[in-house]
């Protein structure tokens, strides 16, 4: 409640003294130096009144009633360098600004200013392009973990996904490209279905936004963007090359582009291409046996943009296909050699080196088409079209084979899964006016689900899902205030047999649900702002919550749905601030989410045991429960060479049913980072080594008896790299060695779920490289 009080203070617009002299405007056009665009959503801030405003459209900005002076205008857009200029202001002037393409990125993402608009009171964070680089060959939950509050929730060494404030899978929406990822997300061994390659920026928005991104986004939204299809040559790209000692594992990924010229002016193209391959990995003392992946993706992308640049069109369509051995020793025949795995320090399996998968492994299919258009009306705004389809086909093949003699079915998987979707999403910018900046939307969606397998899982199932929103957000001088509301519709149908009359029946569940959000930022000044949200949010449960009844393979264990499971709906509260000089930096965002109806698998503590082997239960139930935490980031920089970061992540979930702790909450992380970066040597620019220490602390905050496995001892990890740019002709050859779990830290993590079963990785040293041309 205390931080509530902040709120008025948050709300009070800046005051401004006004001499009777002070009439002079200050105006101009705001545009990017290499496409000439027009830049809608730039921000231009006068750094000696702190008037701040957000340009219109067709990017034009006005300051009114200005007093004579010199002022320092700081332009800044998502897709540009920030733009610092001095005017020397004694009439009404005309200032027209042109914003630089970003060089420092390398590549930019197409992340639109009214996009950045829709969420601009949340707490974002941006990964760019050096930064990707730094962590390519890892998956996508292992490239967020550097950001305070994230954290990944794992299956094995192969298999990674996103956890933003202890929630992660069906509450946390990523995007790829603009388009809600759609598989089967539900699974915690279910990593998301997208190379990282094809990323040049990935944002990550904290609190929710439901709003605008649709129902379940209670936890945050993950923007995972290929640079803007905007090439400057009738030829460009890069190629990556990243080799790691630990599973002896290598990635290559390449993108070419162009723009074409004479009759097909105004087109443009790109292709990408990815292969991964690694083999068992290694703890600290020992192989982990059939824990290989192999990964081959694509991606391919047209656009166009007339001269008038006011209507344009996008083509775009991705491939993803993965096969990830799963631990052999992760399965066991009964409870007494169960219990013999979890308290055993080293599993029986062999330890060996070996690229083979075999079974039990998981074999996934992903296809992404995306079809998209805009159009600029003049004077009223810009209308933008989205359909997408989506096929994910997931196959979960097991050691035990069925009882037949015919070849053919013996190759056929224990567990398959297909799933469709159609998406059409509609939305319009209107003009701003008055300080007023809108984003109204429609939504609607298909999706349909095939099972077969040899083991039952989860039932076919059928959903239909509409919404409608609108946005809202008010900038003046110091201070935005935004707020939206959103309405959806969820129909599901579920398909089941009747095993007593074999017979298929249904069951059809309906949800409807509001979601809104208001929130404010309020700049002091150029260097100190403070931003507070407040949201709430629904979402529907899952088929697998639902109905799910069976061993889930990839993540060997057994899982129980409930039928009579409601909807969750949280009600979130962020409230975050930001300080920033050429030398310091902080940022801390508070967080209390409170969520009724939390629904979650919770270990039954008695395994069950079938006749191929014997696993832990566990039983998807609800509870009325509460998350909060904080996360803080410093950085210091005493000289220009040297800067010291500090990152914490502290997140607290209580089960207000049982008056205790909830389980399977990260655990604190501290993260520091000493990084010297000495500039330039001889022919070798922007040179730099870092070493870096992640502390974890053991998860003692977890009620007694409420696990198969008593939460492991905390670690400590220690990593080394260096790297450096070398300009060829024209090109840019960047590398980078790395060295990571350096003292090579025997440990477990305590969202690894094979942690039941073994340590987590060695160390391993991976070299990077990238040549831009």
């Amino acid at each position: 409640m205390n931080r509530l009080l902040l709120l008025p203070l948050l709300l009070l617009p800046a005051l401004s003294a006004l001499a009777q002299d002070c009439s002079l405007d200050l105006s101009g056009y705001i545009t990017d130096t290499d496409t000439k665009e027009k830049l809608s959503g730039a921000t231009v801030l006068i750094r000696e009144t702190s008037q701040f405003m957000i340009a219109q459209s067709n990017g034009f900005y006005r300051f009114e009633r200005l007093c004579p002076g010199t002022y320092t205008l700081v332009v800044a857009h998502v897709n540009c360098d920030t733009l610092r200029v001095v005017v020397k202001l004694d009439t009404t002037t005309r200032q027209d600004l042109q914003l630089p393409h970003s060089r420092k990125q390398l590549e930019t993402v197409t992340i639109t200013g009214e996009r950045k608009q829709d969420i601009a009171t949340n707490a974002i964070t941006e990964i760019k392009a050096r930064q990707l680089f730094s962590v390519s060959g890892q998956t996508l939950g292992e490239s967020l973990k550097s950001i305070p509050g994230l954290n990944s929730i794992q299956t094995g060494p192969s298999v990674s996904k996103p956890v933003i404030h202890g929630l992660h899978s069906n509450r946390l929406l990523i995007l790829n490209n603009g388009i809600r990822q759609e598989g089967q997300q539900w699974g915690t061994e279910h990593a998301p279905e997208i190379d990282p390659f094809i990323a040049s920026k990935i944002t990550v928005i904290k609190g929710a936004a439901s709003v605008r991104y649709g129902s379940d986004a209670i936890v945050g939204v993950v923007l995972v963007e290929p640079k803007a299809l905007n090439p400057e040559k009738k030829l460009q790209g890069e190629t990556n090359l990243v080799a790691g000692s630990n599973g002896r594992a290598g990635a290559v990924s390449g993108l070419a582009e162009g723009k074409l010229t004479g009759a097909l002016n105004g087109f443009n193209w790109r292709m990408q291409g990815t292969l991964k391959r690694a083999g068992n990995f290694r703890t600290a003392h020992y192989y982990l046996k059939n824990t290989g992946l192999a990964e081959d993706d694509f991606s391919l992308g047209s656009n166009y943009k007339n001269k008038k640049e006011n209507f344009g069109a996008e083509v775009y369509y991705s491939g993803f296909h993965n096969k990830v051995g799963i631990f052999e020793g992760s399965h066991v025949g009964n409870v007494a050699d169960l219990d013999a795995a979890f308290k055993r320090e080293r599993p029986l399996t062999a330890s060996f080196f070996s690229y083979d998968i075999n079974r039990t492994y998981q074999d996934i299919h992903h296809q992404l088409l995306k079809i998209a258009s805009f159009y600029k009306i003049k004077n009223a705004g810009k209308i933008e079209a989205v359909y997408a389809y989506q096929k994910n086909k997931r196959d979960e093949y097991d050691i035990d084979l069925p009882y037949s003699s015919d070849p053919e079915t013996l190759k056929l998987p224990q567990v398959s899964f297909q799933i469709k979707t159609h998406t059409l999403d509609l939305v319009y910018h209107p003009e701003v006016k008055n300080n007023f900046t809108a984003t109204y939307g429609v939504s609607g969606s298909t999706q349909g689900n095939v099972f077969k397998g040899i083991r039952y899982l989860v039932p076919n199932f059928r959903n239909y899902g509409g919404g409608a929103f609108a946005i809202e957000r008010y900038t003046k001088k110091k201070l935005s205030v935004e707020a939206g509301v959103r309405y959806d519709y969820r129909w599901l149908r579920v398909y089941k047999l009747n095993n007593n009359t074999l017979e298929t029946y249904y069951n059809t569940h309906t949800y409807q649900n509001i979601t809104g959000t208001v929130g404010n930022t309020y700049r002091f000044n150029d260097k100190f702002s403070v931003s507070a949200n407040i949201g709430s949010a629904w979402r529907a449960p899952s088929v697998n919550e639902l109905y799910i009844n069976g061993i889930h393979l990839s993540a060997a264990s057994y899982e129980k749905g409930d039928s009579s499971l409601r909807s969750e709906r949280s009600y979130n509260f962020t409230l975050s601030s930001r300080y920033e000089t050429n030398r310091f930096f902080a940022e801390i965002v508070l967080y209390d989410n409170i969520i009724n109806n939390f629904i979650y698998a919770k270990p039954a503590l008695q395994p069950i045991t079938l006749i191929n082997g014997t696993f832990p239960l566990f039983n998807y139930t609800q509870a009325d429960v509460n998350l909060r935490g904080l996360d803080l980031e410093l950085q210091y920089s005493p000289v220009s060479q040297l800067a010291v970061n500090s990152k914490v992540s502290i997140v607290r979930g209580w089960n207000k049913d049982i008056k205790d702790y909830l389980v399977f909450m990260p655990a604190d992380r501290l993260d520091n980072t000493l990084k010297y970066q000495p500039g330039n040597w001889h022919t070798l620019q922007n040179c730099y080594i870092s070493l870096q220490n992640i502390t974890v602390l053991r998860q003692t905050r977890v009620p007694p008896n409420s696990d198969y496995v008593p939460p492991p001892k905390g670690y400590s990890l220690f990593n080394v790299s260096a790297g450096f740019e070398h300009p060829v002709k024209h090109k840019i050859f960047s590398v980078e060695l790395a060295a990571y779990n350096v003292t090579n830290v025997a440990y477990r993590d305590y969202l690894n779920r094979f942690r039941y079963y073994a340590d987590d990785l060695g160390m391993n040293i991976v070299l990077r490289t990238k040549l831009t041309f």
